[in-house]
């Protein structure tokens, strides 16, 4: 009875401390600031636009939200999908209100997975959009 109390006590210590390390390494991060004009050549290569606009953006953390949602629908990645979001990095340009967007994850298939980056103006307007599959 002891021995399986004990496992049982080492079993749920294991999966608290994988999905505390989980949440950990898939939140997104703030990664300072950039420029949108470090990024001109994506912003006008028409195969990285896109015309839908997405709600407004007030943080990182909603950036993020709405990064993940426009790559995900850029790329048909499904939140079901077997693809799973590893990180997700953002960067902010104070002067052209825009933020940055690098996304990061892996699949048990290896021929998915990959990095995807988006940069999108605060009021939802995708400016540029690419990445790989």
């Amino acid at each position: 009875m002891k021995k399986s109390v004990t496992l049982f006590v080492i079993i749920i210590a294991v999966l608290v401390l994988f999905f505390s390390f989980y949440f950990i390494l898939t939140k997104p991060y703030d990664k300072g600031e950039f420029s949108v004009s470090d990024y001109s050549e994506e912003i006008e290569n028409v195969n990285f636009q896109i015309e839908k606009t997405y709600g407004n953006i007030t943080d990182y953390k909603s950036a993020a939200k709405v990064g993940k949602a426009a790559i995900s629908e850029r790329f048909n990645i499904s939140d079901s999908s077997i693809f799973e979001w590893i990180g997700c990095d953002v960067k902010y340009d104070e002067e052209n209100d825009a933020y940055y967007v690098h996304t990061y994850h892996i699949s048990p298939v290896p021929m998915f997975g990959g990095e995807h980056y988006l940069i999108i103006k605060s009021d939802g307007t995708v400016l540029s959009i690419w990445g790989e599959k």
